[in-house]
């Protein structure tokens, strides 16, 4: 079935299965550090809940192991139909990749787990919990760009163990500190069990920014492949969220270290429900990174400081006229250079009239929260202006401006997520316009926004453009990524305000809207031209 779907399509979907792979070997090596690092040593200070707690961590880390092995066994698919369908390698040939043979160790491995957490109990020797768990961070490592390296191998398979292995006991170890901060009740062992999972969650760091430095080291090398590759600012994104976890890490630090009340732990744990957001959304980065050569290795296809300033810099009003659909190349068997151009101005039209609703959308919002502006509320409905626009307008070539049927066009890529990010601006609106105007009053619905949002703007830190041009390509990823960062900011930022009171609440409900506008700005001066 995958392998009648065209070659873009499947490599977009491996690039979230990747996600979700590294999501689920988060947890796994989360749960480990959870048993290993806190339930067992502290078992005697637990307040008599060290049992409770340890068949919490074992329960979760085997639905990990499952979770994993499925995702793994549905990736390897998806990769083999995409060297089959994309690179027309023979069937027989593809089976025997040395990925192939990784990922299927990690799977073996992820289910050893599954059943190992499942069937212990409380006391048991994990020792065999261990060893799946080295393997699957082993094979892992197999089917990166560090082993495929030639030269340096050793160098590079290092640098990503440290790697890998910081982030997913970082970022997999938060859900298991919610879990305990919310089952243990007496309020100085919960400011141990903090104090406890901060230490840890340091080591982690550690190794992550050693990894990260060394591979930064390997596959960058320079300031221009930094920001001249696709490889070098999707890295420089994950350097970016990676900053604010760290921020974010550091209050956690300063919470668990507060005395007294356990205010300072509230505001732990809301933010590590942001932090596992965030986190999830760099998982999802390095998944899409994996799917690109290392920047070192594009240095014919670099672009310069001057060439991404001229099609950055908002050095001309925003295109709000359109060319008329007939000037586009859709409208003949070849492209003229007046017809590529017509294509372009398309295309920002889209772009900078969406950047004037979003624009306008994060200012009233601001008004909102300044409670001097009631009517403002309404400003959600603005979304189902945008979701229209983008499914009409947004491909020129499908319907129902364009000759080629709904379901035909959606075997494009590009045409796929055009559609699907026009389809969630409806639920955006009218969620948010139901909680806006008091029709929704609870807190659940009250979220819908913000993960929408996050998951909106992290499938545009993944997105993709099939283009043959190279640098192209590049310039339009360019402008996408810090859309991306100030999306995934904004839905983040404003679950905290949700989530959140005093005055985290209030700086959160003032820097979301800041960022949903900044996502506005860039649209407004979007530039293919």
């Amino acid at each position: 079935m995958l392998a009648a779907l065209p070659p873009d399509i499947i490599a977009f979907l491996a690039v979230i299965l990747r996600g979700l792979q590294l999501s689920a070997q988060s947890v796994v090596l989360g749960g480990l550090l959870f048993l290993f690092g806190f339930s067992r040593p502290l078992a005697g200070q637990l307040a008599g809940i060290g049992p409770e707690l340890e068949a919490t961590g074992l329960r979760w880390t085997a639905r990990a192991g499952f979770v994993l092995a499925a995702v793994v066994v549905v990736a390897v698919v998806a990769n083999l139909a995409q060297l089959v369908a994309g690179l027309e390698i023979p069937p027989s040939e593809a089976v025997g990749a040395d990925f192939v043979g990784w990922n299927l160790v990690m799977a073996a491995a992820a289910l050893v787990v599954g059943l190992v957490a499942r069937s212990a109990r409380s006391g048991a020797p994990l020792l065999l919990l261990v060893a799946a768990a080295l393997v699957i961070l082993l094979a892992s490592v197999l089917s990166s760009h560090a082993y495929a390296r030639l030269d340096d191998r050793p160098f590079f398979m290092l640098a990503d163990t440290l790697h890998q292995a910081g982030a997913s006991l970082w970022i997999g170890g938060i859900p298991f500190m919610l879990l305990a901060l919310a089952r243990i009740r007496e309020g100085e062992t919960r400011r141990m069990a903090g104090r406890r999972f901060s230490l840890l969650f340091t080591g982690a760091v550690g190794l992550l920014l050693a990894g990260a430095a060394m591979l930064a080291w390997g596959y960058i090398a320079t300031l221009a492949a930094l920001i001249g590759t696709a490889y070098g600012i999707m890295t420089g994104a994950k350097i970016t969220l990676l900053a604010v976890l760290l921020l974010l890490a550091f209050m956690n630090r300063r919470s668990t270290h507060a005395e007294g009340k356990d205010s300072g732990l509230f505001r732990l744990r809301r933010f590590a429900e942001v932090e596992i957001g965030i986190g999830v959304t760099v998982l999802m980065i390095a998944a899409s990174m994996a799917s690109q050569p290392p920047a070192v290795d594009q240095t014919a296809f670099q672009a310069t400081v001057s060439e991404i300033h001229d099609r950055m810099a908002p050095v001309r009003p925003p295109r709000l006229v359109s060319p008329p659909s007939e000037a586009l190349s859709i409208a003949a068997d070849s492209k003229t250079e007046d017809m590529e151009l017509a294509d372009k101005m398309w295309s920002e039209f889209n772009h900078n009239w969406a950047g004037a609703f979003v624009l306008a959308m994060g200012l009233l919002a601001m008004a909102q929260g300044s409670g001097k502006a009631h009517w403002a509320r309404h400003w959600p409905l603005l979304f189902l202006v945008i979701g229209t626009a983008i499914l009409i307008r947004s491909d020129p070539e499908s319907w129902p401006i364009g000759p080629r049927g709904f379901f035909e066009t959606l075997t494009d890529p590009e045409v796929f997520q055009h559609r699907l990010v026009g389809l969630l601006m409806f639920p955006f609106g009218l969620f948010e316009w139901a909680v806006r105007t008091g029709r929704l009053r609870t807190e659940r619905s009250a979220l819908i926004f913000p993960v929408l949002c996050a998951v909106g703007a992290a499938l545009l830190l993944v997105h993709n453009h099939t283009l043959t041009d190279v640098k192209e390509r590049f310039l339009i990823e360019f402008s996408h990524i810090p859309m991306g960062i100030f999306g995934v900011l904004a839905g983040w930022m404003r679950w905290l305000e949700i989530r959140s009171e005093g005055r985290v609440k209030r700086v959160a409900g003032i820097v979301w809207p800041i960022c949903f506008s900044m996502v506005g700005l860039l649209l407004l001066f979007y530039r293919e031209i």
